[in-house]
């Protein structure tokens, strides 16, 4: 089943407060004006997905501005032979589909639903009719795209010239970022993700994943507990990815 259940109506001010709080800590609004967020904030609706459903594909027209307040959606793309590779798990703060909202292009990527998921959703048309009369909104949407362009060549580079291993330990680390949290053992990833995602992220088997996973316990630097990775090591981990990168 892919139909999304939207809520709507007028925005209640308890929906613009969370709303506002969701926008003003992603990375495409902060530090925005407060005015500007508000502004934002009162266009919100809410859609709800379960489990596996579909948001919206890749090649979809685009409809507008999505965050995730509750949930976990799955970004990722799939080639003309069918092989699918994650981009991105996102977790509930995180803001999507700014891409296609801006250039009113198709999608350049799936979403879908990770567990019973909630968004909150900005039209196009309510996005643009602030977007076309703010000009601080249009300089903040610039350095965002300035943004992920150094994001998708670190991407390509990584393919390009590091091994599986360093990739693999630099996802770690960048995961470790935005939803690591304190453990007895060292740094634990908040975020559930299996081997299958794992690899889907890099472009490999469930497999070649589960055997970096596993020399990297065997050294004692990682360990995996209730479906999440634990960090027990991230100076080793930075070195070795640092090493990887000099040769």
């Amino acid at each position: 089943m892919n139909s999304v259940n939207t809520l709507t109506g007028p925005t209640s001010p308890q929906l613009a407060k969370i709303a506002s709080r969701i926008l003003a800590g992603s990375f495409l609004f902060e530090d925005l004006d407060p005015e500007l967020l508000e502004q934002l904030s009162a266009q919100a609706t809410v859609r709800r997905l379960e489990d596996g459903q579909l948001l919206f594909e890749k090649g979809a027209a685009a409809d507008g501005l999505y965050a995730v307040e509750a949930g976990k959606v799955r970004i990722s793309s799939v080639s003309e032979t069918g092989k699918e590779i994650v981009l991105n798990v996102l977790a509930p703060g995180a803001v999507f589909g700014e891409i296609a909202l801006l250039d009113g292009e198709p999608r350049t990527a799936t979403a879908r639903a990770v567990g019973p998921t909630r968004f909150l959703f900005i039209s196009r048309d309510d996005f643009f009719e602030i977007f076309d009369r703010e000009a601080p909104l249009r300089r903040h949407i610039t350095a965002l795209l300035c943004r992920r362009l150094r994001w998708v060549s670190d991407l390509l580079e990584d393919a390009n010239f590091l091994d599986l291993m360093a990739r693999l330990i630099k996802r770690i680390l960048w995961l470790a970022e935005r939803h690591g949290g304190p453990d007895p053992e060292g740094i634990r990833i908040a975020l559930p993700l299996s081997q299958q995602e794992l690899g889907l992220m890099l472009g490999v088997t469930r497999e070649a994943v589960n055997k970096k996973l596993r020399e990297l316990e065997k050294r004692d630097m990682i360990t995996r507990r209730d479906g999440r990775l634990v960090i027990k090591d991230a100076d080793g981990l930075k070195q070795l990815l640092a090493d990887a990168i000099k040769n």
